[in-house]
């Protein structure tokens, strides 16, 4: 991985590969990440990010509430014990749907698709290892997508194809939207972290709108942030999501 590809890549999956220190051909083997260089909670927050892209297809409340507890998890917002018992629930509700999954066909499978989807996606998001949670919730997400979107779509056809590149693409700027651009670290003043600042990022996270991101970027200009790479993010198009890069520097989080 060289920056050039980082900036313009369109694959996620040497993105993460990058991230998380591996070149490992099945990530689901290591059993130790020795050189990740993605901080847990912001690969937790990747893989949440990942079902959120298509939760609009994944109308199950437990998944979703799942999702949303690995979130909190992440930010240390809940304990261990709580983390551990929405994954074990979201599990326990897989493994009792499975056995219908597999038998079932045509109309019935097509009806079943979203909740199988949504719990196993849950699932992975709450996978303990944060590289192994990331890298499959991405893989995942984007095979699962033209089946989600088109049911009957043609397996490995042109649509089937064009919905799996066009969600790749899109999870390439979520990882640059929440990593930043790993080759060029931005040296961020503690003078920029200033109550104003800190107000608008903390509104827009618990909101989950960031249309306030240019405001941000205003903000930290006048507290003397002359850092190009950051003022641009904010005022660029995005997308902005939770675990931004910037934002998150203005709380000093990884």
């Amino acid at each position: 991985m060289i920056e050039e590809m980082w900036q313009s890549g369109e694959d996620p999956q040497p993105m993460l590969r990058y991230l998380i220190g591996t070149d490992e051909p099945r990530v689901q083997s290591v059993e130790a990440f020795l050189n990740t260089r993605g901080s847990g909670r912001k690969l937790r927050l990747f893989a949440c990010a990942c079902y959120h892209r298509i939760s609009r297809f994944l109308p199950h409340p437990v998944a979703r509430e799942t999702v949303s507890t690995a979130e909190r998890f992440a930010d240390g917002a809940v304990s261990v014990a709580e983390f551990r018992a929405a994954e074990a629930a979201v599990r326990e509700l897989v493994t009792a749907l499975e056995p219908r999954w597999r038998a079932s066909t045509g109309a019935e499978r097509e009806a079943l698709h979203p909740t199988h989807a949504a719990l196993a996606l849950a699932g992975i998001v709450c996978w303990w290892e944060s590289q192994k949670a990331a890298y499959y919730a991405a893989s995942n997400a984007h095979l699962e997508l033209p089946y989600l979107a088109n049911p009957g779509v043609e397996p490995r056809g042109s649509e089937c194809g064009r919905y799996e590149r066009a969600e790749k693409r899109a999870q390439c700027e979520l990882l640059r939207e929440m990593f930043g651009n790993p080759f060029r670290s931005v040296a961020f003043s503690s003078l920029w972290r200033t109550s104003t600042a800190a107000a608008i990022a903390k509104q827009m996270y618990e909101a989950r709108d960031f249309s306030a991101m240019p405001i941000l970027a205003d903000a930290l200009q006048d507290a003397g942030c002359d850092s190009a790479d950051a003022l641009g993010h904010c005022r660029g198009p995005g997308p902005h999501v939770y675990g931004c890069w910037v934002a998150d520097l203005v709380f000093s989080k990884e």
